[in-house]
């Protein structure tokens, strides 16, 4: 088989791949990361690449216009190499880029850290866990004391370890006789302890000695970590980035997939693993001057399908009917059993599952929120790649998943993007002229639309009359920002003309687009309508509403209202708390009765099958209107939306 060069600009990589090879393969065998929220399906139009030079076959997309492909813009994902090529990757954003939601970063999410923390105490949890050091000396072996010497660690340790047993792992084992010559018997031991032992996790010469843990948020679009002293519970070190995961697919469902194609699974292990977690592990690392041995224990939180690719599971049956995940409490295993780059006998913890669709990451939200301990009834929502949701108080909580898609994060939106430098995440626009006033994250020049501003925007377009109850876009104004776009097939709205965004090209907003945000909000409030409708409660019953997610930090809650994503009741009762799945993987980390309690969580909540609930359908396809067909569900803003549309908008057939 013929092999071919590929040249990649600017970032002058080179690979060799056999002719035939898919271009957008080519570019993750070169190690370039190249966002594809469809999963390689050719239908989102984020892998754009430039064919410089070099022989290619292509497949034609109404994504790439006729100028664009003239002038050798290609869909990766949709190219085949025939020779030698120089490609350039025109891409702007990369996965560092990504904006993510951490706990540490002010002195807002610091103190809802600090808050989570008080909470567990005041329940009674102790803020406790089970690794210390000891420094030791032992006494050196003679012809009179000739005892070996792991039983001379033994005899040091007896009044400690009272009727509890002492052991360690092989390669700890093999240590012993060097370290403690070295050591010239003067040690320092790691230990772990649990209900019948203690456990050996490193012997060294260093006095002194800090350990720390690791706590991290697996999100299926990025990843967050924490590095914790786990004496004094600070965070002494964190580090984020995009999941590396999403050049396989924006969505769960697109990586199951890939997962059963061959190689798949091991790809996509190696993708959080080796290229997301232990490069935040080490930039951690590099901020304390600390060791990989250092780092002696290790909590995990993410949603079902993410812990089983973490773990190497394979993950096929989530998305089957009936929907059997292959755990939901995992066994505790051992850093090295995953190639996670810390103390190789770390135990690695893995926050429990509920369902195939609500994972570990609500759980550790849920710890996080306190909601577990509130006598009120809450809604919990985490708005994300995924849409989950959990109702309850401390006696019972029901939860559910909507199938929501990945438009929160700017997937299945033409224009969309993740929020990133240049993304506009907040529209305003005038209702006379149409002209729009935007904000972008960091104030770059604009790039596309992120989840917070796709929401501003459609409020603000229903707002401004520009479209209707079904989202579609009214052609009877005059406006030139209102056009119809032919490949697309259907009208469109202008927000940011080219000339003044980065990669010099409109950034627009269709019906299209707006129909797949319709659905995905329509499913989170379907959702919260069928948890209620399933304990016999309605929306004025709950007294909280507590958001969390990457989304809430520009969430604005009166547009998100308005156009019936969120329940129109008083704002007073929503509340943000950032990343809570991270918030609760800490919790788990400083506190082994916190870890208990997150099963105890796991345990109590009742997951809802949406796609079994015979009333979902019907609240579903309501829902999927600007705001709702029942205009009565949102009393706040009816009289706003009765002067400026006939009550036939809301109530006329959709197809769904």
């Amino acid at each position: 088989m013929r092999t071919c060069l590929l040249y990649f600009k600017p970032m002058g990589k080179a690979v060799e791949v056999e002719k035939g090879t898919n271009l957008m393969d080519a570019v993750r065998k070169a190690g370039i990361f190249l966002d594809a929220p469809c999963g390689g399906k050719g239908l989102c139009g984020k892998c754009r690449v430039k064919v410089i030079e070099g022989e290619h076959r292509y497949q034609p997309s109404h994504l790439i216009s006729r100028q664009e492909e003239e002038s050798g813009i290609r869909l990766a994902c949709l190219t085949t190499v025939e020779g030698d090529m120089t490609v350039e990757l025109a891409q702007t954003v990369s996965a560092g880029d990504i904006i993510v939601e951490d706990i540490t970063s002010d002195t807002t999410k610091k103190s809802r850290v600090k808050k989570a923390v008080h909470v567990l105490r005041d329940s009674g949890i102790r803020i406790q866990n089970s690794f210390r050091t000891v420094e030791m000396k032992i006494k050196k072996p003679t012809l009179d004391d000739n005892i070996p010497d792991f039983e001379r660690i033994i005899r040091e340790l007896n009044p400690l370890m009272e009727s509890k047993r002492l052991n360690c792992s092989v390669e700890l084992l093999r240590k012993i006789p060097r370290v403690i010559r070295e050591a010239a018997f003067d040690v320092n031991l790691v230990l772990r302890e649990d209900e019948k032992n203690y456990e050996i996790m490193d012997i060294t010469m260093q006095k002194g000695r800090k350990i720390y843990g690791l706590c991290v948020d697996i999100g299926t679009t990025t990843v967050a970590a924490c590095l914790v002293d786990l004496y004094t519970g600070e965070i002494e070190a964190s580090a984020n980035s995009g999941n590396l995961q999403m050049q396989y697919g924006a969505d769960v469902i697109s990586r199951i997939i890939h997962s059963t194609k061959p190689g798949g699974l091991e790809r996509l292990h190696d993708a959080i693993v080796q290229g997301t977690v232990n490069k935040l592990i080490e930039r951690m690392m590099e901020k304390r001057d600390c060791r990989p041995e250092d780092i002696v224990c290790s909590v995990f939180a993410g949603n079902t399908t993410m812990t089983h690719l973490f773990l190497g599971v394979p993950a096929e049956n989530i998305r089957l009917e009936p929907y059997i995940p292959a755990f939901r409490n995992s066994p505790v295993f051992r850093a090295k059993d995953i190639a996670l780059d810390i103390n190789p006998n770390a135990p690695v913890y893995v926050l429990p599952n509920v369902a195939s669709y609500v994972g570990g990451d609500i759980v550790s939200g849920v710890l996080a929120s306190g909601l577990w301990n509130s006598d009120e009834v809450t809604l919990f929502i985490d708005l994300g790649t995924n849409g989950e949701l959990v109702l309850g108080n401390r006696e019972w909580m029901v939860a559910c998943a909507c199938s929501a898609g990945p438009a929160f994060e700017g997937g299945d939106i033409s224009c969309g993007m993740r929020a990133a430098p240049g993304a506009i995440d907040g529209v305003k626009i005038h209702e006379k002229t149409f002209i729009p006033s935007i904000h972008t994250v960091a104030n770059a020049k604009p790039a596309g639309i992120c989840g917070s501003g796709i929401i501003d925007l459609i409020a603000q377009m229903f707002f401004s009359g520009i479209i209707d109850g079904k989202g579609k876009i009214k052609q009877s104004s005059n406006s030139c920002r209102i056009r119809f776009n032919q490949a697309a097939g259907c009208y469109e709205y202008l927000l940011v003309p080219a000339k003044d965004t980065v990669n010099g090209r409109d950034i627009v907003i269709n019906e299209i687009d707006i129909d797949n945000f319709l659905r995905a909000k329509g499913a989170v409030y379907s959702g919260i309508r069928t948890l209620l409708n399933s304990v016999g409660l309605s929306m004025e019953d709950i007294k909280k509403v507590i958001v969390a997610g990457g989304i809430g930090q520009n969430l604005d809650i009166e547009n998100s209202v308005q156009i019936g994503l969120l329940p129109d009741i008083d704002r007073a009762r929503f509340e943000f708390i950032g990343n809570s799945s991270l918030t609760g993987a800490y919790l788990c980390l400083i506190s082994d009765e916190a870890r208990q309690k997150a099963r105890q969580i796991a345990d109590l909540i009742t997951y809802i099958e949406l796609s079994a609930d015979p009333t979902y359908m019907e609240e579903f396809v309501s829902a999927c209107f600007l705001p709702h067909t029942d205009i009565s569900l949102f009393p706040s803003v009816k009289h706003v939306y009765e002067t400026k549309f006939t009550s036939s908008e809301f109530f006329s057939p959709y197809e769904v």
